[in-house]
């Protein structure tokens, strides 16, 4: 343990996210978490079952990601004129207004972004069952790492608020049945990032390959 404000990490270390203070990089014991001995923030914390959890949420999100996304999320009426806003027909709308790269941002941000996240997921937990799946269960968690930040439904979520509001004024608005499933969407997708470790998936991994390790060294067991 030493203090690393002016230290890069090494492969075998962990700088802590408040501090800075570089420490031995270890994974917390099932049910306990690691804090930092200087500022006391939480550095891993490994809950009983949290890929289960993380499995059983990604499916979740995946079942409600087809309602949200087809779905009317607001419907707009003034005197004889009405329209409905589903999460594609709002990108189709973009595109044909000659925004291109908005559309293709709000795509991706929105629709495609947290569908890869649910079914990245779901393939890493079910997947880390099976010493076959390693190679590309390790290259979905890398995967992950750099997708998760793009998943941005609580963006989106804003933006339909300040329509709400904006455009209540103007005429009737009325809340459909898929932006429940999208806000229910939204809170799974949020409780799936906090629920899940990639330690412990980094953990199974190195100990199946320890094992065969220890079997095809001479004098181990077969």
């Amino acid at each position: 343990m030493q203090d690393g404000r002016n230290e890069a990490a090494t492969p075998w270390q962990r700088a802590c996210h408040e501090c800075d203070l570089l420490l031995a990089k270890a994974v917390a014991p099932t049910g306990q978490k690691l804090v930092c001995p200087r500022c006391n923030a939480t550095l891993h914390r490994k809950a009983k079952h949290g890929i289960r959890y993380t499995a059983a949420l990604s499916l979740t999100g995946l079942l409600l990601f087809i309602p949200a996304a087809s779905l009317p999320l607001l419907q707009f009426s003034l005197f004889a004129f009405g329209a409905e806003n589903t999460l594609l027909n709002g990108v189709m709308s973009l595109f044909d207004a000659g925004y291109y790269w908005l559309s293709s941002l709000v795509l991706f941000c929105s629709v495609l972004a947290p569908l890869w996240k649910f079914l990245l997921l779901a393939f890493v937990c079910w997947g880390s069952n099976w010493a076959f799946l390693d190679r590309p269960v390790a290259a979905s968690v890398r995967w992950y790492q750099h997708l998760k930040e793009w998943g941005m439904l609580d963006v989106y979520m804003l933006g339909i608020l300040v329509a709400l509001v904006k455009m209540s004024d103007l005429g009737k608005m009325e809340i459909e049945p898929g932006l429940y499933c999208f806000v229910a969407m939204m809170l799974i997708a949020n409780l799936t990032t906090l629920s899940f470790d990639p330690e412990a998936i980094w953990e199974r991994i190195a100990h199946r390959r320890a094992l065969r390790i220890a079997a095809a060294a001479p004098g181990g067991s077969t």
